[in-house]
């Protein structure tokens, strides 16, 4: 059992990052999601980063338990 990250986990992280960005600016500037505003642009994008960033922490923790079995 692999415990560790790859480049594809960090590859995929760089991509998501910016997806992340071109995401909420086509919600929020393209489409007026959410009132259209840059603050709620950047809290978007960082709710998307943080939560990505979430999700990584958990694969590692996952990870971790797996291989004490």
């Amino acid at each position: 059992m692999i415990s560790f990250f790859t480049l594809i986990d960090y590859s995929a992280f760089a991509i998501w990052i910016l997806i992340s960005f071109f995401l909420s600016y086509f919600l929020v500037k393209k489409l007026g999601f959410f009132g259209g505003k840059s603050l709620i642009q950047k809290t978007l994008t960082i709710g998307l980063i943080l939560g990505h960033l979430i999700y990584l922490l958990w694969k590692k923790l996952w990870l971790f338990i797996i291989s004490l079995f």
